[in-house]
């Protein structure tokens, strides 16, 4: 195995930290994800329909869905 440089090693590190960072967003993503969606149901199936809180919840369910997808894309271009 050929000695790493100085620079090669932080690289190796920041890459390392950065992946370890990302995998970390994605997890908290999804569960954010899971919580945005069963009160959005929540809402759904209440008797009397709050349409601004229904809004509200399906906007957060969106923008998760949204960042989920960004940061799928990320973690696939950070494995290659």
């Amino acid at each position: 195995m050929p000695l790493l440089t100085t620079a090669g090693r932080w690289q190796a590190a920041l890459s390392q930290a950065a992946r370890q960072t990302l995998a970390a967003r994605w997890r908290g993503t999804l569960e954010a994800l899971a919580a945005a969606r069963l009160e959005y149901r929540r809402l759904h199936r209440a008797a009397a329909i709050d349409v601004r809180a229904l809004r509200k919840a399906a906007q957060r369910v969106h923008d998760l869905e949204q960042l989920r997808t960004v940061l799928a894309h990320e973690l696939d271009g950070a494995q290659r």
